[in-house]
């Protein structure tokens, strides 16, 4: 027999990941959909100039927080940061699926980028339950790309793709 206390934890668990999958299928749609505007756009594309932008490092980080009832809820988050880029007014990310590329980019001037890669909210005796399941899941299906943006309607190349939940080692 089924412990019903255990129940709405199960439940919220299934609804969560219902809802994830729901947020994927989205993000594979959006792409699909504007195929045309990105079509529209490429007239007024910058010139793209080398080199392009290096020296990424990705990490994970880990927070954690104590609920009654012996519960946990705990976030992972995944950042990617790179080398200076000579001249650079600001940079631009690129959301990378299984799919293709996302015609919608991130602009920011800050050197680092970071995003929630993993949740869940469970017993604190289960730890970070799922965690490395979830990371896996972005690891196969999400990506981001990192360009500079310069004077003169120039950017520069696009970096190398990295994979959100992957993480890389400093050189």
């Amino acid at each position: 027999m089924m412990n019903l206390k255990r129940l709405p934890v199960v439940l919220l668990q299934c609804l969560r990941l219902i809802l994830l999958f729901t947020l994927i299928f989205g993000l594979i749609l959006s792409v699909d959909d504007s195929s045309s505007i990105a079509a529209d756009i490429t007239s007024n594309q910058p010139q793209a100039v080398q080199p392009p932008v290096t020296g990424l490092v990705s990490t994970l980080s880990d927070e954690v927080e104590e609920l009654p009832a012996e519960l946990i809820r705990w976030s992972t988050y995944w950042q990617l940061c790179w080398e200076p880029y000579p001249e650079a007014k600001e940079y631009e990310l690129q959301a990378v699926l299984m799919q293709g590329r996302s015609p919608k980019l991130e602009r920011q001037s800050d050197r680092c980028f970071r995003i929630q890669a993993a949740s869940n909210e469970n017993q604190k005796s289960q730890g970070l339950l799922n965690r490395e399941v979830i990371l896996l899941m972005h690891k196969i299906q999400l990506g981001y790309r990192v360009r500079a943006v310069l004077d003169g309607n120039r950017v520069s190349e696009w970096s190398p793709v990295m994979a959100v939940g992957a993480t890389t080692v400093s050189q």
